[in-house]
């Protein structure tokens, strides 16, 4: 079967430019010829412990360079994957990698084993050759994203779109770093699809706040990606007397919440004025961006479509909206994910004739800008992670002493929107609120509520509905 685009862009530059970076990892180079030869090592040694093509292999890998190793080995195999990754709860690991019929786990220690599931130490030892791929059996990379119903949302994607996704972002530079290690989807999914422009990536460990500005200029980074909160720190330092210069030819990204126009003020005038905001999904990858020019016209504004993106505006019953009025955001572009495995409510709600909707509401200018208006329904995000109040409801719900619950957002600037959890006791002093939030940390991990508060009742519409904004009113302060 002829490779991927990914490994078949791996092979082209190993060939070719052997020497050269694909990869900084722990400072230190990993060249694409090396890379190259990893790979295949790793394959080798998976079909030798008896991974086959078609198996779904959950992968549990703390560090980035083996993780991306064994990721591209298991896509020359032709099998699926998943992370399960380390930050989550074993119960939630557990129960994706049922949904999802796991073969076996690689691991790097026996900690991290699941109850029935084969474990297999991540060690790949030299041998002869990877086994033939049988024809036509191509792997897919599963991300799983949280969902309304309380379960996480599988998103499938082929070698082919992620590197679609990324051919989009060609032209931005050459190296590029993103402060989020590869076991967040998103980081994967940015890192394997950059080996498809013969990119350099140098990964979380290499570089972080206070000296940011030095590793990018030792580096030569091109484009440094980063979550809001992190830009606004680094604002907070580079503007610090004695700080190190930013170098001028680093740009720097912001990304998953929206980034508001004071952020973006304070990073131009601290940092650097190239500043770019992206709007992205998982399904879809980058969308829109809005560059350094575009901040001033639009400064709610996420950009226009780059190459490729097309985008629409409707309303609830899926009819197109005249230019300027507030709706559903559509999406469509090459590399797109089809639908959701296992989900068939989530996925005609996110679905529709070839186009994505995310769930956001927003408005597209004369000039083709999208302005993000907000997260329909009642979804959070908290970074670049999505969460819905469902799912820690779920967690909170049977817990002693709890009557009735309701998540909702505490807003912030910088992180975006803040998990919550109002609960109303069975009797006074009945809830042990901090045993609480540790049951709801060990079962939802980044996604449970950062803050439990009591209260005598929760507000309600007349048809029952829970007032969410009004719980986070009522809190304000507290």
């Amino acid at each position: 079967m002829t490779p991927g685009p990914l490994l078949a862009a791996l092979a082209d530059w190993a060939a070719r430019e052997p020497a050269r970076a694909a990869f900084i990892d722990r400072g230190v180079p990993v060249a694409f010829g090396a890379l190259d030869r990893r790979v295949a090592t790793a394959a080798a040694w998976l079909g030798g412990q008896g991974v086959r093509a078609g198996d779904m292999v959950g992968i549990t890998l703390r560090e980035d360079m083996a993780h991306i190793v064994a990721a591209l080995a298991l896509l020359l195999l032709g099998c699926d994957q998943v992370t399960l990754a380390s930050h989550d709860p074993p119960a939630m690991r557990l129960a994706l990698a049922r949904r999802l019929g796991v073969a076996v786990l690689l691991a790097a220690d026996d900690a991290d084993a699941l109850p029935g599931l084969p474990l297999l130490r991540f060690a790949p030892q030299d041998a002869a050759a990877p086994p033939p791929v049988p024809p036509g059996r191509i792997g897919r990379v599963v991300l799983a994203s949280s969902g309304t119903t309380g379960q996480p949302k599988l998103i499938p994607l082929a070698e082919a779109d992620l590197a679609a996704q990324m051919a989009r972002r060609a032209g931005e530079g050459r190296v590029f770093f993103r402060s989020i290690p590869v076991e967040h989807n998103n980081a994967k999914k940015y890192h394997l699809g950059l080996l498809a422009l013969g990119a350099t990536t140098v990964l979380a460990n290499c570089a972080a706040l206070p000296d940011l500005a030095e590793a990018c200029a030792r580096w030569g980074i091109d484009r440094v990606t980063l979550p809001p909160e992190r830009a606004a720190a680094l604002a907070d330092l580079q503007a610090r007397p004695g700080a190190h210069p930013w170098p001028s030819g680093t740009s720097i990204a912001v990304f998953g919440a929206a980034a508001t126009p004071a952020l973006r003020r304070r990073v131009m005038d601290a940092v650097t004025p190239n500043l770019v905001v992206n709007y992205s999904t998982t399904e879809i990858g980058t969308a829109t961006i809005a560059w350094p020019a575009d901040h001033a016209r639009h400064p709610d504004g996420v950009g226009r479509p780059i190459d490729g993106v097309h985008l629409r505006i409707v309303d609830e019953a899926g009819r197109d909206l005249p230019p300027g009025g507030t709706g559903l955001v559509r999406v469509r572009a090459p590399g797109m994910a089809q639908g959701y495995l296992d989900d068939p409510e989530a996925q005609a709600r996110a679905f529709h004739d070839g186009w994505f909707q995310p769930g956001d509401r927003g408005r597209i200018e004369a000039d083709g800008t999208l302005v993000f208006v907000g997260r329909d329904a009642e979804m959070m995000m908290l970074g670049t992670i999505n969460i819905f109040p469902a799912e820690i409801e779920r967690a909170a719900q049977g817990f002693p002493g709890v009557a009735d619950c309701a998540a909702f957002a505490m807003r912030s600037a910088s992180l975006g929107d803040i998990p919550a959890l109002a609960v109303v006791e069975t009797a006074p002093g009945a809830v042990d609120v901090a045993a609480l939030a540790a049951s709801c940390r060990a079962r939802l991990g980044l996604r449970a509520p950062r803050r439990v508060v009591v209260v005598p009742a929760l507000p309600r519409t007349v048809t029952g509905k829970v007032q969410r904004d009004r719980l986070a009113a009522l809190t304000e302060g507290g």
